[in-house]
């Protein structure tokens, strides 16, 4: 062997030895990348929507991470409304049930649009149906300790005991209805200036709502006046004139005031609700957007030291010698009324500042803030273009309280609660329909059930509508034998409306003859369902109904509410907490 061939040996076992651990090392990191590929490939997979068999679906939705979301999204950009995106899926399938995918990684949420089903579920089937998730998607991260959100237990009965006395007919007609009686004349107030200095022009009023019912509620809740509205009167009625168009379809945009603080905060934190409403991760988006984002930190901080000084003034009035029914102004006072009573008898010191009263409290406040103005913005918005239905309901009234139009004054506060006037009623439960402030009812499946033959599994989300074919279009035929056993015991739920006249407003609807021929309203005339049913159906709904029943005798009692151009008159509406319209101008002429 030359001595060539002894140099040269070596370096090639080196160099095949390099080449055999280069190919090794490549071999493994190939495998790595098919490992992390396959790893990749199988997590998608996983994270597809998986459709509930036999619902219909949109098929492109099922093969994409984001299912329906982009779709819903677009429509959203475009009309400003969720809820009417599910209203198209049951009429894109012509089915009253389908299934959308609407959450990464979760399950479908089951849309149906058919009251008697919704009523069976929301009435009679409890047990395999209860508080959906959604609720704690939306409220769980500013109001953790809410009974809005929680399942059907023994601590949401003990919530609904802790609130209870708030709907007791004492507290609403002694107490809250004067509250509402007083905001409402200062509402009233505002808008004689606001109509002086419009000169006949239509003004934008949806603020003006928005605010008017955060201080009627806030006078519930608190006993106190946060000054909104009278302020702003107040400002209004020191200006002589302003600069108005020459043409008198041309909206006027009067000046405002700033906002007290506490009203600043109470509606960004209540505004906060809406992130979830649109956010693909509701609770991890909301939940660092209270955490981090400076305006609803500060916000969150103005509303705790408003409810520590509210509850401790109310406690220090309450264990003060003397103390009576009589002091009860509030909610609040209510609420720790009761508390140091029991406290006293169960030889206990008072726990009057709880995480439980104070989520209470402030979800009264948001719930009866937010739904309240929202169907009165409807209901002005439905008077204004109904000048019939609003003549009517005028006439009526002043023949109810006659005393009060012949001497060209209010119908007082007590004359009002006591007054029983089916007109009323069955223009404000039209109002509820039409307008569709809560635009469906949700439950979850809290087992594996069956609905229209279908079975939802446990966990997932039913979304009853309370705005498609039903309600407001011909309902959609379903085969009886599909309806589960108590909905075909109860067939007397069947009702529905004329499919000619089911989408037009007409407060006659709810009126039908008693045994004495005498017209009477009646509230299971059709199909609705405003504050939704059964055990879970709206706590408020007796203060809302007597917020609304103020509200709108005195303000037709106050103007006449005369017709807008079309410009301002659009029906069209917008999903937030609350399904609100996109517009509501009046132009207001005094009565009074």
């Amino acid at each position: 062997m030359s001595h060539f061939t002894t140099e040269f040996l070596p370096i090639m076992n080196g160099y095949n030895g390099k080449m055999e651990s280069s190919s090794s090392l490549s071999w493994i990191v190939g495998f790595l990348l098919l490992t992390v590929a396959l790893g990749c490939f199988l997590i998608y997979r996983s994270l597809l929507p998986k459709p509930i068999a036999g619902i219909p679906y949109n098929h492109d939705a099922a093969n994409r991470l984001l299912g329906d979301v982009p779709e819903a999204m677009q429509h959203i950009k475009e009309t400003e409304e969720m809820m009417t995106f599910l209203t198209t899926q049951i009429e894109r399938h012509n089915t009253p049930i389908v299934q959308v995918f609407m959450r990464p990684g979760g399950k479908p949420w089951v849309i149906l649009s058919d009251f008697r089903e919704s009523q069976d579920i929301l009435v009679r089937r409890t047990r395999e149906f209860d508080r959906s998730d959604f609720f704690g998607d939306l409220f769980i991260s500013v109001l953790p300790a809410n009974q809005v959100h929680m399942r059907t237990n023994d601590t949401w009965r003990a919530h609904r005991r802790l609130m209870a006395d708030t709907m007791s007919t004492a507290f609403l007609n002694k107490v809250a209805a004067q509250q509402i009686y007083g905001s409402a004349l200062e509402i009233v107030g505002m808008w004689r200036e606001k109509a002086r200095l419009a000169d006949g022009r239509p003004f934008q009023v949806y603020k003006d709502v928005f605010r008017g019912a955060l201080d009627v509620i806030w006078a519930v809740t608190f006993g106190s006046e946060v000054g909104t509205t009278r302020n702003q009167r107040k400002y209004l009625s020191e200006l002589k004139g302003i600069e108005v168009s020459t043409d008198v379809d041309a909206p006027v945009d009067l000046p405002m005031i700033q906002n007290p603080e506490a009203f600043e905060a109470i509606m960004t934190l209540g505004e906060s609700c809406e992130i979830p409403m649109k956010s693909p991760f509701p609770r991890l988006h909301h939940a660092m957007a209270l955490r981090f984002y400076p305006r609803y930190v500060s916000a969150r901080k103005v509303v705790d030291r408003l409810l520590t000084d509210g509850l401790r003034s109310a406690w220090v009035k309450f264990t003060q010698q003397g103390a009576s029914e009589g002091e009860v102004r509030s909610a609040l006072d209510l609420m720790v009324e009761r508390e140091v009573v029991m406290a006293k008898k169960a030889e206990r010191k008072p726990a009057y500042d709880t995480q439980d009263i104070r989520d209470e409290l402030l979800g009264f406040l948001f719930a009866g803030h937010e739904t309240t103005s929202t169907t009165l913005t409807w209901g002005l918005k439905f008077i204004t273009t109904k000048r019939d239905v609003q003549q009517k309901l005028r006439g009526v009234l002043q023949a109810e309280f006659q005393r009060a139009h012949v001497a060209r004054v209010n119908p007082t506060v007590e004359e009002i609660v006591t007054a029983d006037i089916p007109y009323l009623d069955a223009v404000i439960e039209e109002i509820h329909r039409c307008g569709g402030t809560a635009s469906s009812n949700v439950r979850v499946a809290t087992e594996d059930a069956v609905v229209l033959g279908h079975l939802i599994p446990k966990g997932t989300s039913v979304f009853m509508l309370c705005n498609g074919p039903g309600y407001k279009s011909r309902p959609i035929a379903i085969d009886e034998s599909k309806r589960s056993k108590t909905s075909q015991e109860n067939v007397r739920d069947n009702v529905s409306w004329d499919p000619n006249n089911a989408n037009d407003f007409l407060p006659e609807r709810w009126l039908v003859a008693n045994e004495k021929g005498h017209l009477v309203f009646e509230p299971r005339a059709g199909p609705n369902q405003p504050f939704g049913a059964g055990p879970r159906g709206c706590f408020g709904r007796k203060l809302a109904s007597l917020e609304l029943k103020l509200l709108v005798i005195l303000f037709v009692w106050s103007f006449d509410l005369q017709p807008t151009p079309p410009a301002l008159s659009s029906f069209a509406g917008h999903d937030g907490m609350t399904h609100s319209p996109q517009q509501c101008f009046l132009r207001l002429k005094p009565l009074l």
